[in-house]
């Protein structure tokens, strides 16, 4: 319904007005009276009103200031002027600022009715275009959003390609500020509760929304939060390496969290990292805290050591070396190490021999990643890090992460095999989340350690598409929502999905559909 205020200093004239026409019929609604020019500038100070119908002759403030006042302080008003045949001055102001109509007394009712329903309609189609133009807005905001996570995503797993294209990334997803400043990669989940209850898939959302509105409201460059699929329960967040913020950040989870959904959460924040190539492992830091921080007050465990502990930077060179004696199959010298790291942490504390023993997993897996190999028992591990827990001796440990890396120094020996289908949805992921990069089958194939032939002829057969063919159909997507839902250029289109110009990207757009992508977007506002 749209509001009308009524303006004449003849009470019996406004009342004439309110009874010639069925005002809910046209979709409208009395919304007020006024009997000059001043008293319906004061109501509209307070009232809502998107059409006004004014007298002219009118005492105190007439309809020329009316007219005049409303067209500076109320633009988009609708104004239907009534006047007399003699009034022609009045005419020329009513033209001068844009009234929809004028009407020369006496009025009737068709007169009336058809100027009404034309504003009406006017009034409707407007508000029809800017709801269209907030949901575009939404959907766009939405769509760069989604893409921004992509992207974090693609920087953290590392994968291949791209990298020439980081500064314009950063630019376009508002992460200048982030990229040069130390930041910590914050891992947020609700602490598990005894005996899940049957609710407890439900609380996702809304605390995600939650944790996702709480760092949308923080000042600064923003807080990017996102999720990765090998820990769907946790969310991520990246603060500003500043003790105060990521104290501030994490209490108020915390008590939103406990506020609104009554439960508990765990917040912990990993190591500090300074640039996008630290990313990553201020990402797995933050996992690892968070794993350990569960334990520690599920249990009551002693607290965690600080990130500048010495014994902590210690290991962490030694972590590197053990990478580098995994990733080359030196596997005497990896079980060396790890035994002598074990022993040195549990003489410390049982926390840093169970941290330890977590960033021995970590190693492993990221090893494993790298060479497309697929390890079963990693995702239990994440999933009951109680059990880790109970792993009270080094022999215990060694056992068990012997047996964890035994198939990658296997592979290195040549008398393993990798589960091929690992590979090829590694490949189908890293499209997914790296599609507006530049990707080719050869950087991935050196990345995973496999024949170049033998991974295309693998990629083919398991999909029924070529992973040029693949790609380009993800793209292809990924544009044609675009053009359906926002109204991003067409070179912007190009840039976000991966193509090096508008030009081949519309060459290639009407190869794959026939049609032009204008020819498209046209085609889809006619539906």
């Amino acid at each position: 319904m749209f509001n009308v205020l009524l303006v004449d200093d003849e009470r019996e004239i406004r009342q004439g007005l309110r009874l010639k026409i069925d005002w809910q019929q046209l979709g409208l609604q009395i919304a007020g009276e006024a009997g000059n020019g001043q008293e319906a500038l004061e109501w509209l100070q307070t009232g809502e009103c998107d059409i006004i119908i004014t007298d002219m002759r009118m005492p105190i403030m007439d309809g020329v200031e009316l007219l005049e006042s409303c067209s500076r302080q109320y633009p988009d008003l609708r104004l239907i002027v009534l006047t007399g045949y003699d009034d022609f001055q009045y005419a020329h102001a009513a033209i001068k600022n844009r009234a929809s109509d004028l009407l020369l007394k006496p009025v009737t009712r068709s007169e009336l009715a058809g100027a009404l329903s034309k504003v009406a309609s006017e009034l409707e189609r407007e508000r029809l275009a800017q709801a269209e133009r907030k949901l575009s807005e939404w959907k766009l905001s939405r769509y760069l959003e989604e893409m921004k996570e992509q992207f974090i995503h693609s920087v953290i797993k590392a994968y291949p390609g791209g990298r020439h294209l980081w500064q314009e990334r950063i630019r376009l997803f508002g992460l200048s500020e982030l990229a040069a400043l130390s930041v910590r990669f914050v891992a947020i989940g609700l602490l598990p509760v005894p005996a899940e209850a049957p609710e407890e898939a439900g609380l996702r959302l809304p605390f995600e929304l939650l944790c996702r509105e709480l760092a949308a409201s923080d000042t600064g460059p923003g807080i990017p939060v996102f999720r990765e699929a090998k820990h769907p329960d946790l969310l991520f967040a990246i603060v500003p390496e500043d003790p105060a913020a990521v104290q501030r950040f994490t209490a108020q989870v915390a008590d939103r969290v406990r506020s609104y959904l009554k439960r508990e959460v765990v917040v912990a924040a990993g190591e500090p990292a300074q640039g996008l190539e630290a990313w990553r492992e201020g990402y797995l830091s933050s996992v690892l805290a968070w794993y350990m921080g569960q334990h520690a007050q599920q249990a009551g465990g002693e607290p965690l050591r600080s990130p500048a502990d010495p014994v902590q930077l210690a290991t962490q060179d030694k972590l590197k070396l053990l990478q580098r004696h995994l990733a080359d199959g030196r596997k005497e010298a990896f079980e060396k190490l790890v035994e002598e790291e074990l022993a040195k942490a549990l003489a410390h504390s049982h926390p840093q021999f169970i941290k330890l023993i977590f960033q021995c997993c970590l190693s492993i897996e990221l090893t494993a990643d790298a060479l497309g190999l697929a390890l079963r028992d990693k995702d239990e591990i994440w999933i009951d890090p109680e059990w880790v827990w109970e792993l009270g001796t080094v022999a215990k440990a060694c056992r068990f992460l012997y047996g964890l890396a035994d198939p990658l120094f296997a592979l290195k020996r040549g008398c393993g095999t990798r589960e091929e289908p690992s590979i090829v949805e590694a490949m189908k992921e890293m499209i997914e989340l790296n599609y507006m990069n530049d990707l080719n089958l050869s950087q991935i194939a050196e990345q995973y350690h496999y024949n170049l032939s033998y991974l295309s002829d693998l990629f083919k057969i398991k999909t029924g598409k070529s992973f040029l063919q693949y790609l380009t159909d993800v793209r292809m997507n990924k544009a044609v929502q675009l053009l359906d839902e926002t109204p991003l250029s067409l070179s912007d289109i190009a840039e976000l999905t991966g193509f090096s110009n508008a030009s081949y990207f519309s060459t290639k757009f009407k190869k794959v559909f026939g049609i032009s992508p204008s020819e498209h977007r046209q085609k889809e506002k006619h539906i």
